[in-house]
């Protein structure tokens, strides 16, 4: 049956030789479904009546390979519509888990799932040509019980690169970058760099991008908990010109490594505020001793 435009399987039923467990969760197009395969384990299965869409998703998860993503299991196509097979991931949603976080959670713990997530966009952004996620959002990023977090539904990947490559405006409001939402804007890897910096605002907020106001911007930057470090990340990701952005993924890692690790770089700790200046003065009494000793 049918809700709305996405198609409803019943569980208990088989499609593909698949035995639907249970739902895990409805999008614009598709459900997804808990799984047996023919061996007992679980898996994850997708089922939507565009088959394009189904299809595009199953080729990006095939060129994939990194553990933040799903594996790709298999694919089919139905009277109806087409269905695509992958690695079950158990755990919970971070939308969910923001729950417990009213007010953020704490910043080496946020900063570890972002690290988590951008060295999955990484990959995404390394590949040749490379491909572009566009729907970074809490509901899409899942916390396994081994406490990594993982990226799932890649319906809405593209590679802006391939030949003949056609794609319309996607993402979503309050997360993604505001050039996805215009009909002729190119899609680059700084539109992922944007929907991280959202995502992390609300892990280190609490504040939801994707409820109204969906205006977070200006929130960050005086919350407690959140250093002078990450505040210059986060302003470097919600830059409105995508050219002000990291250009892609990769120039996240050792900014986010240093934060999960607690590490400051040397300007900052000879710049620290303190109550005393004879810390400050002291190093750079050190500081202008080595210079004339070197030089």
């Amino acid at each position: 049956m049918e809700k709305g435009r996405v198609t409803v399987l019943e569980t208990g039923g088989s499609i593909g030789g698949y035995r639907l467990l249970e739902p895990l969760g409805t999008g614009a197009t598709a459900r997804v479904y808990r799984v047996k395969k023919a061996d007992g384990t679980a898996a994850a299965l997708k089922y939507s009546t565009d088959t394009c869409l189904i299809w595009q998703e199953a080729e990006t998860l095939r060129r994939i390979n990194h553990p933040c993503f799903p594996r790709w299991f298999d694919q089919g196509k139905e009277e109806q519509g087409a269905y695509l097979v992958m690695e079950y991931i158990p755990g919970v949603s971070l939308q969910l888990l923001m729950e417990q976080y009213p007010g953020g959670m704490p910043q080496q713990m946020a900063a570890g799932i972002g690290l988590d997530v951008a060295q999955g966009l990484a990959c995404l952004h390394g590949c040749q040509p490379p491909y572009v996620y566009r729907d970074l959002k809490a509901a899409n990023v899942i916390l396994t019980p081994q406490g990594r977090a993982r990226l799932v539904d890649l319906g809405a990947a593209v590679c802006p690169e391939e030949p003949g490559a056609h794609y319309g405006p996607a993402g979503t409001y309050g997360y993604s970058a505001p050039e996805q939402f215009r009909s002729e804007a190119r899609v680059t890897a700084s539109c992922d760099i944007f929907g991280l910096g959202k995502l992390l605002v609300f892990l280190l907020t609490g504040q939801d991008p994707g409820k109204p106001p969906c205006d977070t911007a200006a929130n960050y930057a005086g919350h407690a908990g959140v250093s002078s470090a990450f505040v210059r990340l986060l302003d470097s990701c919600l830059q409105q010109d995508p050219q002000l952005r990291y250009p892609d993924a990769s120039f996240l890692l050792p900014e986010l490594t240093r934060l999960k690790d607690g590490k400051r770089r040397l300007g900052e700790i000879l710049h620290r505020p303190v109550g005393s200046k004879k810390a400050y003065r002291y190093i750079k009494c050190i500081r202008r001793g080595e210079s004339k000793r070197l030089f």
